[in-house]
């Protein structure tokens, strides 16, 4: 049986509730990731059908290497200055 308009609002409101109330606790870096994650996803609804398959992995790539190149940043902030070479 489908589910009606109204049972898909509530299921997803649950979803994000969940998602708020699992969150709650982590650190700033982990928060970034699930951002950077978050941002990945909504970026690739709103393009998909628009380009060719190749171009999609493409810029799936891409996307995952920013995500990357951010998760490194903060994971390695001050790093220097924390554990100076001698």
């Amino acid at each position: 049986m489908p589910l009606s308009m109204l049972d898909r609002q509530i299921n997803k409101l649950e979803m994000e509730k969940t998602i708020l109330e699992e969150s709650k606790g982590l650190s700033v870096s982990a928060l970034r990731e699930i951002l950077d994650f978050v941002r990945f996803i909504k970026s690739k609804r709103m393009n998909e059908g628009r380009m060719e398959p190749i171009d999609n992995v493409k810029r799936e790539l891409s996307e995952l290497d920013k995500a990357s190149l951010t998760h490194l940043e903060a994971e390695f902030k001050d790093y220097k200055e924390l554990y100076p070479y001698e």
